[in-house]
């Protein structure tokens, strides 16, 4: 449970020191990249054949069984929604937490799917700071009968903590707007075109984070991304 509480206040902590972001002064190009990515790999070349559109439904766990939540990610033609279910206080409480990466305008979006309201900023001023560095293993394994090429390496913190990571990435399922992309700069969710299947962390103390795609929808999503029924802020 530790170790998903941790990447939940990745993801929180980045969302809310967005605002602080915006108002530095004198960003390098280094430090406003999309996604702080250094791997190694063979030249990605995009696959039309094999472009997805629909969702695909994670389940995050760690070592106690008991712990399950739930990530769902629709891709689009060229953008990415991400909707993030946070357990509550509550055992029936759950809360939601809904965002959009366009890679075309390199936007990001914010929503607020009970009030409709969204904001609007440059996808580069959400980079986390957290670095993933992962090479091949030469490995596969199936993940829903899909063959996964596994990349391995580490994940280092903005506050320093280094993690062992792993990628799982499907040869069945790209996404041909972004080479690579990184949620947050946190979560792979593209790597070379190819979609991330299967994603784990090890920390210092041993203690394993899985995300894993445990269903698959193809289909139509265009109206993930229609916010004609929401207003800008």
């Amino acid at each position: 449970m530790k170790n998903i509480v941790l990447l939940i206040t990745l993801i929180t902590t980045t969302l809310l020191s967005a605002n602080a972001q915006k108002k530095g002064k004198g960003k390098s190009k280094k430090e406003t990249e999309q996604v702080n990515f250094t791997p190694e790999k063979p030249e990605a070349i995009p696959d039309t054949a094999k472009k997805f559109t629909g969702i695909i439904k994670y389940r995050m766990t760690s070592d106690d069984p008991s712990d399950k939540d739930s990530v769902f990610i629709v891709f689009g033609e060229t953008q990415i929604r991400i909707i993030i279910f946070i357990p509550g206080y509550r055992a029936d409480q759950v809360f939601e937490r809904t965002m959009i990466a366009n890679v075309k305008d390199s936007t990001f979006i914010e929503l607020d799917t009970r009030n409709k309201t969204y904001k609007t900023e440059k996808l580069s001023l959400r980079n986390g700071g957290t670095e993933l560095n992962v090479a091949s293993t030469k490995k596969t394994m199936p993940i829903l009968n899909f063959t996964c090429h596994e990349f391995k390496g580490q994940m280092i913190t903005p506050d320093g903590e280094v993690a062992e990571a792993a990628c799982l990435v499907s040869n069945q399922h790209y996404f041909n707007a972004a080479t690579d992309y990184s949620f947050l700069g946190i979560q792979p969710l593209v790597f070379g075109y190819k979609i991330v299947l299967g994603f784990r962390t090890k920390s210092s103390e041993n203690e394993n984070t899985y995300i894993m795609a445990y269903k698959i929808e193809p289909g139509n999503v265009d109206s993930y991304f229609d916010l004609s029924g929401y207003k800008a802020l």
